[in-house]
């Protein structure tokens, strides 16, 4: 089971979900682009010897909205996740992340590499393109820090919401709802998102090749990178870069399935990955 548990930081309030017990490893997890906490409801329970906080980014989940102004940042984000760190004390940990969050993920361990001791991306790692890109999206970023009196669409019932997410990622039900619960607020007509609508049009850091390439030198921690869905276009140019290093600390597996397959029907392989990965038990050359 799992707990609920709120981080108090001196500018905000991150929530999210304890599991496992305090003798485990210190483990953060992170979910993906409006997802939240729930994300990892059906892998954290059967992961061993690792204490998990998976937290909702701010303006996800139950986490408080960034301020008026305030920009939606994957840098505001990883301070954010080293806030949450000092918070529990930790001074080292583990990091578990989902598409953004394995992005983002990614990023710290290559900006902080002495607070990473292991890094697990399901489906993701660090963007890149071109530098005309990555422009347009860091000023898309800043555009979106502006928007004024937006609200997100209002359902007329929790299935309605449901099946309209299930139609826009091709997640199961099941998957679905696990994420609805914890991102779902009742208003006046039925049902919306808990979500910032000043995340739309912001994200992680994407950074170019190079900085890429230098990024991935920077990461010392030993890491996992389980590739679900190579037609993905964002995570297939990533690959283009990381794939041809052939770095020694870098392992990267390919389990065919839906972006989400840690909440489809390949959630058990991913929990056996992850076990024989942070137990040592992973056969890298297979």
């Amino acid at each position: 089971m799992s707990q609920q548990d709120n981080m108090a930081l001196e500018h905000m309030t991150i929530r999210g979900k304890f599991w496992g017990t305090e003798q485990g490893q210190p483990t953060i997890a992170l979910h993906g682009y409006l997802d939240n906490a729930n994300s990892f409801d059906m892998i954290a329970p059967h992961l061993s010897g690792l204490y998990i906080y998976a937290m909702d980014f701010a303006g996800h989940g139950l986490s408080d909205y960034r301020a008026p102004g305030d920009l939606y940042s994957g840098l505001n984000d990883i301070r954010d996740i080293l806030c949450v760190a000092d918070k529990l004390g930790w001074q080292t940990f583990n990091l578990i992340g989902h598409s953004m969050g394995a992005e983002i993920g990614s990023q710290l361990a290559g900006f902080f590499p002495e607070r990473v001791n292991s890094l697990i991306c399901i489906d993701g790692f660090c963007g890149t393109n071109v530098a005309s890109e990555t422009l347009g999206h860091l000023r898309s970023t800043i555009e979106s820090s502006f928007k004024k009196n937006s609200s997100l669409k209002v359902f007329p019932s929790f299935e309605a919401m449901t099946q309209r997410l299930c139609e826009a990622t091709g997640q199961n039900k099941t998957s679905a709802m696990c994420l609805i619960e914890r991102g779902h607020k009742k208003v006046e007509g039925g049902f919306t998102w808990c979500t910032d609508p000043r995340i739309k049009g912001s994200g992680p850091l994407e950074l170019t090749p190079d900085q890429l390439n230098a990024l991935a030198e920077n990461i010392q921690a030993e890491t996992l990178f389980i590739v679900a869905d190579r037609d993905n276009s964002w995570l297939s140019r990533t690959l283009d870069v990381i794939e041809p290093r052939h770095d020694a600390n870098i392992t990267i597996v390919d389990l065919p399935g839906h972006h989400h397959i840690h909440m489809q029907e390949r959630s058990a392989e991913v929990v056996q990955l992850i076990n024989d990965f942070i137990h040592g038990r992973l056969d890298k050359t297979a």
